[in-house]
C-alpha cells in the first residue's frame, strides 16, 4: 500500500509525552483530530498511532498519542517521519493537485518544448511556485496560477505552461 508522508516529529514538548511535529498536510486539523490513526515509520517499520490530542503552537502541532503519556517514552521518536496511506486522501476539486502529483512531471511550453522537470511544489507568499530543473542543471520557478499553468496532464505527467520574458 502506498504511503504519503505528511509530518515529521521534530522534538518533544513538555514532559507529558507531547511530541513537536512539523506538518506536511494542508489538513492537519483533520489528520491530527483525535482518535484518527496515523502511522509513525520508527525502527525500519510502521506502527499505528492513535491520536489523543493536538494543538498548535509557533507554526508547529502539539501531538500526544494514546498509550504515550511521558517524555521518556516519546523521546526516541525524534526525527520520526508520519505517514497516512494514499487511499485516505481526499478527493481534490477540479483543477487541485497534491504537491506530490506535480513532482516529476515534465514542463512545456506552449509550443511543446520541455523547459525541465517540476522538483517540487514550493509555498510562496501569494502563491505555490514549481521549482523546475531545466536540462542545464539549474533552477527556476513558475507560479503556479492559471496565469502561468495553461494544463496540467496527470496520465501524460505533463505540466504546460505560459512563458513570458525572464521568466525562465
Amino acid at each position: 500500500m502506498d504511503k504519503l508522508k505528511i509530518g515529521v516529529i521534530t522534538n518533544t514538548f513538555g514532559i507529558k509525552g507531547e511530541l513537536k511535529i512539523k506538518s506536511f498536510t494542508d489538513f492537519s486539523e483533520e489528520r491530527f483530530a483525535k482518535n484518527n490513526v496515523v502511522e509513525l515509520f520508527y525502527n525500519n517499520e510502521y506502527k499505528e498511532m492513535t491520536v489523543l490530542s493536538c494543538k498548535e503552537h509557533k507554526g508547529m502541532l502539539i501531538v500526544q498519542f494514546k498509550g504515550y503519556e511521558n517524555i521518556n517514552d516519546v523521546e526516541c521518536f525524534k526525527g520520526a517521519e508520519l505517514f497516512i496511506n494514499k487511499e485516505d486522501l481526499h478527493q481534490l476539486k477540479e483543477g487541485e493537485y497534491y504537491f506530490f502529483q506535480l513532482q516529476g512531471l515534465t514542463v512545456v511550453d506552449e509550443s511543446g518544448d520541455s523547459i525541465g522537470v517540476c522538483l517540487r511544489v514550493e509555498e510562496g507568499m501569494a502563491h505555490n511556485l514549481l521549482r523546475v530543473e531545466k536540462p542545464d542543471g539549474t533552477t527556476c520557478l513558475i507560479p503556479f496560477n492559471p496565469h502561468f499553468i495553461l494544463r496540467v496532464d496527470l496520465g501524460k505527467k505533463l505540466i504546460q505552461v505560459r512563458v513570458i520574458a525572464g521568466l525562465i
